[in-house]
């Protein structure tokens, strides 16, 4: 990709979503004051961002770099005024805009901007521990599975149309027999950390939809679990799709990968994948369930 495609795509892009916004009836719902002046704020820094990075597109690599990242930033906040601002009409086309951006800034950072000599670049996945009272509001009053005071694992990633919000709660001491079963999980993870996982509409946690997620259970036969084992989750690149892998409690498997597409809020099982022999690594998975 081009300097000068990237600059373009930036500014058509960016324009769209800010310029999308209707007047709004409160301080965050589509169509508030409030909404319209975050929109307008965005697109002043965005004009401001465009010409820094014209400013730099004929300069060397290593000034190119700070440019990229302040574009990413704002691309950023832009998407994530779009995602709380918009009316519904127009919220898919203006997210969906600023997420190109997002990674057309990012294939160009990666693309002048590499890494130190003996560094490899990796995404990451932020995560932060966080007590209940540090919640926000909306979060607060649905996230019930900790007590007062408790330590709990927090992220919060891009995903959709929103955000993806993954919030810890505390493992089952002795878990039950029925449990391990529904679960399909051993006993021993049962215990640790696990994860629910919230659909917001923006970084405040407005509009949260918890997640639940269908899986197989030992036996075979579909089920459901609104828990997921912390750290064993992870967002797909078309941010839509959700995996998680897992040690089952089904005999013969050693370990269980899981992907699911959410639409609409719900989460569709969409593969479940089973490998016997973890002696070296994973192995082979066998496929027990495809609807990709």
């Amino acid at each position: 990709m081009s300097r000068t495609i990237v600059a373009a795509g930036l500014a058509v892009a960016l324009l769209s979503a800010a310029c999308l916004a209707p007047p709004t009836a409160s301080a965050i719902e589509p169509g508030s004051a409030a909404c319209k002046s975050e929109l307008q704020d965005m697109h002043k820094k965005m004009q401001e961002s465009l010409t820094l990075i014209d400013s730099v597109k004929d300069a060397p690599a290593a000034a190119k770099c700070p440019a990229y990242s302040a574009a990413g930033e704002i691309a950023d906040d832009i998407r994530e005024s779009a995602a709380r601002c918009e009316t519904a009409k127009a919220r898919t086309s203006a997210v969906r805009d600023a997420d190109d951006v997002i990674e057309a800034i990012d294939k160009a950072y990666r693309k002048w901007c590499p890494p130190r000599p003996g560094m490899v670049r990796v995404k990451m996945t932020m995560v932060t521990r966080i007590t209940p009272d540090k919640l926000p509001k909306p979060l607060a009053a649905m996230h019930r599975c900790v007590g007062d005071g408790d330590l709990m694992s927090s992220t919060n990633e891009r995903f959709d149309l929103g955000r993806l919000i993954m919030l810890g709660c505390p493992g089952i001491d002795n878990p039950t027999a029925e449990q391990i079963e529904q679960r399909n999980t051993r006993a021993d993870l049962l215990r640790k950390e696990q994860t629910q996982v919230y659909l917001t509409r923006d970084k405040d946690g407005d509009d949260p939809r918890r997640l639940i997620f269908p899986i197989l259970a030992a036996d075979g036969r579909e089920t459901t679990t609104d828990t997921l084992l912390a750290g064993r989750i992870s967002i797909g690149d078309k941010l839509n799709l959700i995996s998680a892998y897992w040690e089952p409690a089904k005999d013969g498997v050693c370990r269980v990968h899981a992907v699911w597409r959410v639409e609409d809020a719900k989460a569709k099982l969409v593969l479940w994948q089973e490998a016997a022999d973890c002696t070296k690594g994973v192995g082979d998975m066998k496929t027990v369930l495809d609807r990709q």
